[in-house]
């Protein structure tokens, strides 16, 4: 093996001897960011050599930032962008220039944080997340960004990237998700989110449930922040762009239209400059959610899915837009491979899951690569519990997620669609070869 890559290698195994909340559900005090500022200051504040889009929210926040990190470099701007959960390679939530962060440049930013963080021997206490957040800051100070768009890792007030100065703030879709950290309702979880904001800093926000608009209109006139609700403003802004509704999921309207108004906000766009965010927004995709794919070919069993869609989306409102997209885009009936953490059965998901399941003649339960997960047996309690199926689909038990593709050969010529987390979905991209190599 090269050195590069032992070196590679070597550093992931760092990374991950700090433990992530992504695998142990035991998130750090969030009152408290002592860790990361330290951090950050003993690197030379590389947070302070760009300007800053922050994003918060339960869903959306993803696509949304990759399409702001789009916009801004066709703006002409070096941008950097920061997400998380990545499916195959961790480089994938380090992008500069659309690019992921290259091996080398990760390798020995990621080093140098490292060495730094162990001399705190715990003190002050540093997550996974503290410390990758930092290695993203010195990466896109290395790479000279102009620009940086941050996408929160859990909540916002007290999440890692809200450390930072900020030029602007977008509020994707609230919903309930993390309540054993954030919050039991949707006012407690969107306080957490709207943490992100500053005074006269304006903030985005994108279309939210009926109870939240009133509430969060005065939390912003309390605290003097200048704020754009979408539904309003893009009609004001956008009226030449109308979109098909056939033609892009809900979801994605919404991502689409929350970052054309953070670039109208930002930039005074004319109708030219309108045009042409509009027109590269709308080739922004993101792998895995609602990504569907034709002629999937699965090289190792020689073998075809001639429909496959995959979706991390694992709370409420993200089930119902996987519901809402399957009879849409007429996927049913479909053979269903579905997998999830155990923390994350909560008694909100039994209808959206339940409505999942019957959109299939053919159930694949499956553990998901995590210490997390559900087992098989409790997945489809849970799902039952709410009540009996319509229909009569054909359960299976898989003990392992290439077991669970293998079910699905047998009913291949319908729709494949792989859901329920994150975890799943980059283990089906990397068990057909899918891997994010550059």
């Amino acid at each position: 093996m090269p050195a590069p890559d032992k070196n590679y290698l070597q550093v992931l195994s760092d990374l991950e001897n700090w433990g992530s909340y992504e695998i142990s559900a035991q998130p750090r005090d969030i009152s408290k960011l002592e860790g990361i500022r330290l951090l950050l200051k003993d690197l030379g504040n590389p947070e302070n050599n760009f300007k800053i889009i922050h994003i918060a929210g339960t869903n959306g926040k993803g696509l949304t930032a990759s399409i702001m990190s789009r916009l801004l470099c066709v703006q002409g701007f070096a941008t950097g962008c920061y997400t998380s959960p990545h499916l195959t390679d961790i480089r994938e939530r380090i992008t500069l220039n659309d690019q992921f962060v290259a091996r080398d440049t990760f390798t020995q930013i990621t080093s140098i944080v490292l060495n730094i963080a162990r001399g705190y021997e715990g003190n002050p206490y540093l997550s996974y997340f503290d410390v990758l957040t930092a290695i993203a800051f010195y990466a896109f100070k290395t790479g000279k960004m102009e620009w940086v768009v941050l996408e929160t890792g859990l909540g916002g007030r007290a999440d890692s990237t809200n450390v930072t100065a900020k030029e602007l703030c977008i509020l994707t879709r609230v919903g309930l998700d993390h309540q054993e950290v954030l919050g039991s309702n949707l006012l407690e979880i969107a306080a957490e989110k709207i943490g992100i904001t500053r005074s006269e800093i304006p903030v985005i926000v994108a279309e939210q449930v009926l109870e939240l608009k009133p509430w969060l209109s005065e939390q912003f006139r309390k605290t003097k922040v200048p704020a754009f609700f979408v539904e309003d403003f893009f009609e004001a802004e956008f009226p030449e762009n109308k979109f098909a509704l056939n033609s892009s999921s809900k979801p994605r309207l919404a991502c689409i239209q929350t970052s054309l108004c953070a670039m109208q906000v930002l930039f005074d766009g004319s109708s030219l400059q309108k045009k042409n965010w509009f027109e590269a927004a709308q080739k922004v995709k993101l792998s895995g959610r609602l990504d569907l794919r034709e002629n999937v070919i699965w090289a190792k069993r020689s073998h075809v899915f001639k429909t496959m869609l995959l979706d991390g989306g694992h709370n409420h409102d993200a089930l119902e837009a996987l519901v809402e997209y399957l009879s849409t885009n007429k996927l049913v009936p479909c053979t269903l491979i579905f997998g999830m953490a155990a923390d994350k059965l909560d008694v909100v998901l039994r209808t959206p899951l339940k409505e999942l399941c019957e959109k299939a003649d053919n159930l694949i339960f499956t553990p998901v690569p995590s210490p997390r997960t559900a087992t098989p047996e409790m997945l489809e309690n849970f799902i039952v519990e709410s009540g009996g199926f319509e229909h009569s689909p054909e359960i299976k038990y898989a003990t392992t997620v290439e077991e669970a593709m293998e079910a699905a050969l047998l009913s291949s010529e319908k729709p494949v669609v792989v859901a329920g987390s994150f975890y799943l979905v980059g283990e089906v991209m990397q068990i057909l070869g899918n891997e994010c190599v550059t």
